[in-house]
This record gives structure tokens, sequence and C-alpha cells, in this order.
């Protein structure tokens, strides 16, 4: 597992998490689905709060009456389903071989609602690194990525570029949809792979492994959602450069006001109480 991961720059896990696992995040998703359908329908933006479709449909409905520009919609995710994921035992046992014992979230997550036929939720090929900051290519952050539905090429499933991760970091620039741009074609140095995944299954990857995902082809929204991880700070000992690398991410992060908390390892972990408490005092 390690080897392949640092190999490839990825790791897919499949059926890490039992599928019905993630029906509290879906259903808690779907009822904040249905408070934004209620507002915008009071506020008179569509004709129809779409209140009979199901998880996945409903969103991609009131696209289509009025058209939502998210490429990320973290807030209906934050709840106590997402803080009961982010500790989910199929996760942190895939992180331990490639983290260590001492395992935390960084405090990043993002909630992703791919909208049918929409440029806007297509990324193209990237390193985590360049939205960053070239100070945290040499830190190891990994992202795992979860759908929350079956995902293939049809409907906006990842690329990724096997063995990009031991690449440097690649200049690029935002373009008009605010996506990161590589002055040099990734693609002439490597060939992206698609990995369709199944509802339960997981995606692992470095900050410095290129990925991307197209647009999709669907009547219905491809959710996933991708948590970041990296090792507790003060619970190893590593070259200076990679030191100062995730310090600096997590200067970044505080400084945008996300908090982290322990997952496994040394350090008590955060209630989901206490982390709401430390977003109370972030705000304060």
């Amino acid at each position: 597992m390690k080897d392949s991961y640092q190999q490839n720059g990825y790791l897919h896990v499949p059926q890490a998490i039992p599928p019905t696992d993630l029906d509290p995040l879906r259903a808690y998703i779907h009822s904040q689905v249905g408070k934004y359908a209620a507002d915008m329908f009071s506020d008179g933006k569509i004709k129809n709060p779409f209140d009979d479709l199901p998880f996945g449909q409903r969103l991609a409905a009131l696209h289509r009456e009025n058209e939502i520009r998210l490429r990320s919609w973290n807030q209906p995710a934050l709840g106590p389903e997402l803080h009961a994921l982010i500790q989910h035992p199929g996760i942190v046992d895939a992180l331990e071989p490639l983290l260590g014992p001492n395992i935390s979230f960084n405090g990043d997550y993002h909630l992703r609602p791919k909208m049918p036929d929409s440029e806007l939720t297509a990324f193209p090929l990237h390193q985590d690194s360049q939205y960053y900051g070239k100070q945290s290519r040499h830190a190891h952050i990994i992202t795992v990525w979860i759908p929350l539905i079956d995902v293939d090429e049809e409907n906006g499933c990842l690329y990724l570029i096997p063995g990009s991760n031991a690449w440097e970091l690649i200049d690029s620039k935002r373009d008009k949809n605010m996506n990161m741009r590589s002055f040099e074609d990734p693609e002439e140095r490597g060939t992206p792979i698609p990995m369709p995944m199944k509802k339960g299954d997981i995606l692992l990857f470095s900050n410095m492994t290129f990925h991307g995902s197209k647009v999709n082809h669907t009547d219905e929204v491809r959710w996933s959602i991708d948590i970041r991880y990296c090792r507790t700070p003060g619970t190893y000992d590593a070259p200076q450069e990679v030191l100062d690398g995730e310090k600096f991410m997590r200067d970044k992060l505080e400084s945008t006001k996300r908090p982290p908390f322990i997952v496994r390892g040394k350090g008590a972990t955060a209630t989901y109480e206490e982390w709401m408490a430390a977003f109370e005092a972030f705000r304060s």
C-alpha cells in the first residue's frame, strides 16, 4: 500500500467505508438543499422547489431553473455527520501506513456538487499545492476524496497522472473560473487515467499529484467530498524544508478560520461541540 502510494502518488481503497455509513451525511446535505430550495422559492427565483426529488436530482433541477454557480459548497456539510466521517476508521486505517500513527484532520474540506453540463465545476489537471502556495510544496498533505454516489467518466470521476507526485511544483495562474492553469501541459509528461469509483470507495492522493475532473454529462449532480489530512504537529522529525512547508499550511488554514483536530494517536481528538467552539473562537 505505502509503496504504491509513494510510486504513483495516489491510492484507491475500494469499500473502505460501508456505503450505509455515508447515508447520514447524504441525508443532512439533502436537508440543506431543501432549505436552499425553500429560500429560492420564497425569493421568487424558482417556480418549483422540487420537494419530491431525491438526493442527486433536486439540486440539478434547481440548477436548471436558475443557474447555480457553485464549485464547492461547504456549509451544507458542516454538522456532526461530517465530524464523524472525518474520523471514520476506514479512512484513518488507510491513512496510517502513509502518515504514521499520529494523524490530524488539517481543517480543510470541500463539498463538491458537480452540476450537470457545467464547465464551472470541471477542474483542469492541477497540483493542490498550486492552490495552497509554493511554500507548501515540501509538505505532505493527503486529500481523501470520497464520492457520495457512484462515479464514472460520464458523470465526472477524477483523473490522475500516476507518478506526478515526484515532479516539481509547476508554475500556474488562475483562469476566468478561478481554476489553476499550469504554464506547461502536464499531459506532455504523463497520461491521466480515469478513476471510476463506487459509493464507499475512497481515493487518497498527495498535494503534488496532478488530478482533475471533466464535465458531468448526466442530468444529476455528482456529489463528492474531499477531506485533507496531515501528520500531527510535534509528533515527528523531518527535514527543515518539510517542517517549514507544513507550518506554512497550518498558518494558512488558521488565517482562513479552519480549525484542525487530531483523529488518531497522541493527543485528544475534538468532540463535535469542541470543533464548533473552535470555529466560534476563530470568528470572535
